[in-house]
C-alpha cells in the first residue's frame, strides 16, 4: 500500500465489513465494482458515504457513515429490529484493482443510527469507547432490573403480566388506540414492552411511554415511533411495565424482596439540612 501511495497514481476505493449481531456479514464499497475483503464481497452502488474519521489521544475513535436505506441491503425493519446495533464494522481504504493491497483504517462498532426519512447516519465508535461503559452497579432510589430478567425474578409470563391486542385506530406515528386490552387498568402498561407480531413491523420490539383508558378506549402511546407507519389490525404481545420505583415492586408485582434499588438512600438535600430540621432524628424507618 505504500509503493501504491507512492508511486504518485492511486486507485483506491472504500470498503465497509459490517458484522451484525445475528452474524450476517455484508460489505460495502464506493467503488463500482464487487471488491473481495477478506472473503466478504462488498458491493458498488450501496450508497454507503464515508464521513471523517477521528482518532485523539486518550480519546475513543470515532466517525460517521451516511446512506440510504434499500430493500435488499440496508432495511428499515432490520434497523428497527436492533440487528445493526453494537454490530462490528471494519473500514479498509483498498486497491480496486488488486484488493490484496489494502489497510484497515477503523476497526469499531455501530453506536447511535439517525433516520430520516430513506436516509440514515451512523454513528461509528471505536473499541476503546467500550472503556466508557458502566461496568458494575450504580446506587440509586430506583431498581436498575429489567422487569422479568434474572435479577428481578417476576415471571412476566403469567396472564396478570401480559396481553395481546391489535391496533383499533393509529392516533399519530406513535400512539393508538388498541383492542383486546379492556380487562387492564389505566397505566398497567406505561414503562412496559410491546412486541409487533403481525404487519409492516412485525417482529420489531418498542417502549411503552404511556397506557391509558379514555371515554371506554384503551389509548397506547410509544416511547418512539416505529419504522412503518402503523395500521388497524395490526397485532402485538403486550408486557406490564415498571418504573422502577419500591412502592411499584411491592404493590404491583409483590417482588419487594428481591427489589434491586435503594430507597432508603439519602438524597443531595441531606449535605444542606441543619440540626433542627427534624423533629424525630432516627434515621428514617427501615
Amino acid at each position: 500500500m505504500q509503493a501504491a501511495l507512492d508511486s504518485g497514481v492511486t486507485q483506491l476505493a472504500w470498503c465497509w465489513l459490517i458484522t451484525r449481531r445475528d452474524g450476517a456479514q455484508i460489505g460495502f464499497t464506493d467503488h463500482d465494482g464487487v471488491l473481495d475483503i477478506d472473503g466478504v464481497a462488498c458491493e458498488p452502488g450501496s450508497g454507503l458515504i464515508p464521513g471523517h474519521i477521528r482518532a485523539e489521544t486518550g480519546s475513543p475513535a470515532r466517525g460517521a457513515a451516511f446512506g440510504a436505506v434499500s430493500s435488499d441491503r440496508i432495511s428499515a425493519a432490520d434497523i428497527a429490529k436492533g440487528l445493526y446495533d453494537a454490530a462490528r464494522v471494519e473500514v479498509w481504504r483498498a486497491d480496486w484493482a488488486e484488493p490484496e493491497t489494502r489497510v484497515r483504517v477503523f476497526t469499531g462498532e455501530i453506536g447511535e443510527i439517525r433516520r430520516s426519512g430513506a436516509g440514515f447516519e451512523v454513528e461509528l465508535a471505536g473499541l476503546s469507547a467500550r472503556l466508557n461503559r458502566r461496568i458494575g452497579r450504580v446506587f440509586s432510589k430506583a431498581c436498575d432490573a429489567e422487569l422479568g430478567d434474572a435479577r428481578c425474578g417476576v415471571d412476566v409470563s403469567v396472564p396478570a403480566y401480559r396481553g395481546e391486542g391489535s391496533v383499533a385506530e393509529a392516533a399519530s406515528t406513535q400512539s393508538f388506540a388498541a383492542a383486546g386490552l379492556a380487562g387492564f387498568t389505566s397505566g398497567w402498561f406505561a414503562h412496559g414492552r410491546l412486541a409487533w407480531l403481525t404487519g409492516a413491523n412485525a417482529g420489531a420490539a418498542a417502549r411503552i411511554e404511556a397506557h391509558a383508558l379514555r371515554g371506554g378506549a384503551v389509548q397506547i402511546a410509544l416511547a418512539a415511533a416505529p419504522a412503518f407507519p402503523l395500521a388497524t389490525g395490526d397485532t402485538f404481545e403486550i408486557i406490564a411495565g415498571c418504573d422502577g420505583r419500591a412502592e411499584t415492586c411491592r404493590e404491583k408485582f409483590a417482588n419487594f424482596a428481591r427489589f434491586r434499588g435503594c430507597p432508603h438512600i439519602p438524597g443531595n438535600d441531606v449535605l444542606i439540612r441543619h440540626a433542627g430540621s427534624e423533629p424525630v432524628r432516627d434515621g428514617g424507618r427501615r
